[in-house]
């Protein structure tokens, strides 16, 4: 018969405990960082203006405005909107005012958001710079053209460009691991 000592066998328990208590650990942490975040992100280049515009428009129906012309300019705090009514009263707004014409303002200048939205000013006030103009916000063929092809092109080559991640929206755009049925 072969004596063992109670105290190796007690030393050997305790490394055994220690080894699978590291190995259990490192199993788990694995286990955390594979179930992690399973969402699908898109990539999408962001323009921001530098530059800023001045936009007049021109009241051609009751609350119906039309671009008339549309100029860059070195800085956005320049920014501005040159309306002239009907009735031959004109009113400039600033960049901030501009953004506030949707917002509680029962004024005059309420009638002239959408085509604010539908030319650079639009660009100012968030839209996002890979949308075209819009024709429809144009007075006529030649005001659109400076803006959609020279005006357009100055304000998109000086803007900063970053990228940001967005989820991917809509069925089965995330992965799971899940499986249903039979």
């Amino acid at each position: 018969m072969v004596k063992i000592k109670s105290s190796s066998i007690v030393k050997s328990a305790k490394k055994i405990k220690k080894a699978g208590l590291v190995f259990g650990t490192a199993l788990l942490m694995t286990g955390f960082i594979s179930c992690g975040d399973n969402t699908e992100y898109t990539s999408e280049v962001v323009m921001d203006p530098n530059n800023g515009i001045v936009t007049e428009v021109k009241e051609m129906q009751k609350d119906l405005f039309k671009i008339t012309n549309e100029e860059v300019v070195t800085s956005k705090d320049d920014s501005r909107i040159i309306a002239e009514y009907m009735d031959g009263v004109r009113d400039t707004f600033t960049l901030e005012e501009a953004r506030l014409v949707d917002a509680d303002n029962p004024g005059r200048s309420r009638g002239m958001n959408g085509i604010l939205m539908g030319g650079m000013m639009g660009y100012m006030m968030g839209k996002s710079m890979s949308q075209p103009v819009s024709r429809a916000a144009y007075a006529n063929d030649g005001a659109y053209n400076k803006s959609s092809t020279t005006n357009s092109s100055k304000l998109k080559s000086t803007a900063t460009k970053r990228t940001v991640k967005t989820p991917k929206k809509g069925f089965g755009s995330s992965k799971s691991s899940r499986s249903y049925g039979g």
